[in-house]
């Protein structure tokens, strides 16, 4: 039963969390631990939890990915914790189509935000996304999580 609004809870988690995002910058802790704790509530709601292992196997990649990322590329560490954590729900055979999406989401994400800054941004903007030069992690999360769960 929990297996079935899972989605919504983690649409809501990542909502939370890009709110936050692109008002301070920062993704908190407690709220990239919350997917892992959902998964756990899945893991033991379900009588077969041998198709879980694949979830598990795509959301360490994930996160050896992200820690790469992380290291040269810029990414916060709490949007890796967060998509490790997103990827225990992406069914493994979407798994490619939530990749694309997320690769596409996050150059569209990154015209969208720096259009926004020339037009209105500025310096003492309360939204840390509107005073620096930083792409929140979070939004491509979110349309990614949007295709996969309810589009695909």
């Amino acid at each position: 039963m929990i297996a079935t609004y899972a989605p919504y809870l983690v649409i809501a988690v990542v909502a939370v969390a890009m709110v936050i995002e692109l008002r301070t910058g920062k993704i908190p802790n407690w709220l990239t631990l919350l997917p892992f704790l959902l998964f756990i509530v899945v893991a033991a709601s379900v009588p077969d939890r041998s198709v879980l292992i694949w979830q598990l196997v795509l959301a360490v990649a994930v996160f050896a990915a992200g820690l790469l990322l992380f290291a040269f590329a810029g990414f916060g560490a709490g949007a890796v914790k967060l998509m490790s954590g997103l990827a225990l729900f992406i069914p493994l055979a979407k798994g490619w189509i939530a990749l694309a999406v997320f690769i596409g989401g996050l150059f569209l994400a990154g015209l969208i935000i720096a259009r926004a800054r020339r037009m209105v941004g500025s310096e003492d903007s309360t939204w840390k996304v509107m005073n620096s030069n930083v792409l929140p992690m979070t939004v491509p999360m979110m349309l990614t999580c949007i295709a996969v769960f309810f589009v695909w």
